[in-house]
Parts: C-alpha cells; sequence; structure tokens
C-alpha cells in the first residue's frame, strides 16, 4: 500500500514528460531525428570497434596462427614423428596439434559441405599440425619468423599463417580505435547539445507554469522531474533509429563475415548504444533544468 502514491507520482510525472513532448510536436519530432541521426552514426562507430576488436581475437586466437602441411613422400608414422620433434624443440609453442586425413576431411566439410567431397574416392588432403606460438601478443614479425623456420624443414610442404590479419592489425588498430572513439565522444556531445536544446525550449515555453508551481510550494526536483524524463525520452526514442541500424549492420557482418568472432552481440551492442543515450539524455536535460533554476530562483 505504501508505493501506491509514489507509483501514481511517478505516473504523473510520465505524464507530464509526455504531455510536453505533445505541446510542441515538431520541436519533438526534429529533435528525435537529429538524435536518430547521431545515434545511426554511434551504431556504425560500435560496430566498426567490435570489427576492430573481433580480428584482434581472430589474429590471436584464431584456429591455428600457424599450420605447417607435410609432403606426400613424409606421411609414414616416422617422418610425422620426426617433424613433431622438430617443431617442438623450436620450444616456440603453447600447443602443436596433429591434423590427420581423416581429421582434415571432417574440417573441409564443415567449411565447404559434402557436395565437394562426395565423387572423390580418396582422400588427397595431407597431414598437417596446428602451430600455436607461445608469445602473447602474437605479432606478424614473429609470426613470420616462425614460418620462415618451419617451411625450411624437409618435411614440410607449405606454412600458411594469419600474418595478413596481424599486419593489418598493427598497422590500423590504433588509428581505428583512436579516430573511433573520438567520434563517439563528438557524436556524444551532439547528442546531449540537442537533448540541452529541447529540453531548455520546453522549459521557456512552459516557464509561467513552471513559476506557478514554484509559488504553490512545489519542491525542486518535482519540478525537475517531468523535464529530465522528457529529456530520457527523446534519448530513448531517437536511440530506436540506431538500434535499428545495428541490427541491418550485424546481420551483413554474419552474412558476409561467418566465421568472425563475435566481440559483441547485436543485443549488446543494443544495450550499449540505447543505455549511453538514455544516461547522456539524463545528464543533459539534468544539467539544463538545474542551470535554469539557478538563473530563475524562486
Amino acid at each position: 500500500m505504501h508505493f501506491y502514491p509514489m507509483r501514481n507520482q511517478f505516473s504523473f510525472l510520465l505524464g507530464e514528460a509526455f504531455r510536453g513532448l505533445r505541446a510542441d510536436r515538431f520541436l519533438a519530432f526534429t529533435s528525435i531525428v537529429t538524435i536518430g541521426v547521431c545515434s545511426t552514426i554511434l551504431s556504425f562507430l560500435l560496430v566498426a570497434l567490435a570489427l576492430v576488436f573481433s580480428l584482434d581475437t581472430l589474429g590471436n586466437l584464431s584456429d591455428a596462427p600457424l599450420r605447417a602441411f607435410t609432403k606426400s613422400q613424409y606421411e609414414d608414422s616416422a617422418s610425422i614423428a620426426s617433424l613433431k620433434l622438430k617443431l617442438e624443440k623450436l620450444d616456440s609453442f603453447d600447443s602443436i596439434v596433429f591434423v590427420s586425413k581423416d581429421d582434415a576431411l571432417m574440417e573441409f566439410r564443415h567449411d565447404f559441405g559434402d557436395e565437394m567431397v562426395q565423387y572423390l574416392e580418396t582422400n588427397p588432403l595431407p597431414y598437417s599440425f596446428k602451430l600455436y606460438p607461445s608469445e602473447k601478443p602474437l605479432t606478424a614479425g614473429r609470426v613470420r619468423t616462425l614460418q620462415s623456420t618451419i617451411s625450411e624443414f624437409g618435411e614440410v610442404e607449405e606454412v600458411t599463417s594469419n600474418i595478413a590479419v596481424l599486419e593489418w592489425l598493427e598497422r590500423w588498430k590504433l588509428p581505428v580505435q583512436t579516430g573511433s572513439m573520438l567520434l563517439l565522444a563528438f557524436m556524444a556531445g551532439a547528442l546531449a547539445l540537442v537533448v540541452h536544446n529541447a529540453v531548455k525550449l520546453s522549459l521557456y515555453a512552459r516557464r509561467a507554469l513552471v513559476e506557478n508551481m514554484k509559488y504553490c510550494g512545489a519542491s525542486e526536483s518535482f519540478i525537475l522531474a517531468p523535464f529530465v524524463l522528457e529529456g530520457m525520452l527523446l534519448g530513448l526514442f531517437g536511440s530506436l533509429f540506431g538500434v535499428a541500424t545495428l541490427w541491418v549492420l550485424t546481420r551483413l557482418i554474419d552474412t558476409l563475415f561467418p566465421s568472425l568472432p563475435a566481440h559483441a552481440s547485436f543485443f549488446h551492442l543494443s544495450l550499449y548504444l540505447v543505455g549511453g543515450a538514455i544516461l547522456l539524455a539524463l545528464f543533459s536535460s539534468w544539467n539544463t533544468v538545474r542551470t535554469f533554476f539557478r538563473g530563475n530562483p524562486a
């Protein structure tokens, strides 16, 4: 029973917030659209950061940073054991995993489907070793050195690696992260400014009502709350544009890069975006209303 007055009070304040939005529909609409544009740009930046972190994960925790394939004439058990011993003597790997022909065929079927192998009479895939370097974080230079060393072993036909990913990360990771964070800060500031202007105009439009509430003895927080809620609603509604953009972008990435490890899901990215927009709107509207009260004391 004690919660009913509080619930009714919150319903009243929320109703006042919606009434404020309806009072100037054009201002509310333009503010929501502008915040929507900001949140859409923020969604692109969030996805860009998530992609960089995903590539970083792929570069360090991929299926295997290095993979050595054996020559066909060295597929007997003695040659395989000799090659594994050579790899272990390098003392550069946390793990060395042997992949048999059958295991390689299963991987191939998983990646490309049964249609690609259903007419094969024999398994043409070679034996191989998946190699996981002990160095963390793994650098392109270290992978290149290991790849060159292993390629000189007589039993090795070819050594593949993720060096292209690592080189890209070493060149672009810091600029992309720095640029994205700076743009995030800029767009967050723009979003806060939109909320500030909308709430400020709403305050001046209902200035007489605010003054009457002051003279009637209403507390500052009671007068302040509807305008803060109004700003938070603007942030919420505007952020839905960004959520829609995130949905499209994450589906597109899942389609184009199905093997890329997901650093953050659509749900988590949406939570960051919507939560961030609401918090920015909360602080911006709160500061705006407090500034208004300080400039217009009772």
